[in-house]
């Protein structure tokens, strides 16, 4: 598990730069990244791998503690900013991720489990 400092999303329909560089990647969104309005450092972040006969199913699970309620587009690539200063892409506009939420009368939360073949990629600065 690792702690997560904040998370920034964009719409998957809006990347108009997807660029792959070896084991990193440059990701540009049309209005570029929003920032989820979650208390700091309150997200954790867990990977799991499982192989079955089509290949290895990586399994990443996101939650955080958001400050408000919010309404987030359907389809999202999600760019995860780690307390120990690196950070990672989940999703792709190919497999974009899907939010589940929680809200309560005092508490609101965010949940995402994203399933896909191919691991998460470190982000370029």
């Amino acid at each position: 598990m690792k702690l997560i400092e904040s998370i920034q999303y964009a719409p998957a329909d809006q990347i108009v730069r997807w660029i792959p560089a070896g084991n990193s990647i440059t990701v540009q969104p049309l209005n570029g990244w929003a920032d989820l309005p979650m208390h700091v450092a309150s997200g954790e972040y867990t990977e799991t791998s499982k192989d079955d006969k089509s290949g290895r199913m990586n399994t990443i699970t996101i939650s955080a503690r958001l400050k408000e309620e919010v309404t987030l587009p359907e389809t999202l690539i999600i760019r995860v900013n780690f307390c120990n200063g690196t950070n990672i892409i989940v999703g792709s506009p190919d497999i974009p991720v899907y939010v589940t939420y929680n809200n309560s009368l005092f508490l609101n939360t965010i949940t995402i489990s994203h399933n896909t073949f191919y691991r998460p990629i470190p982000m370029l600065p």
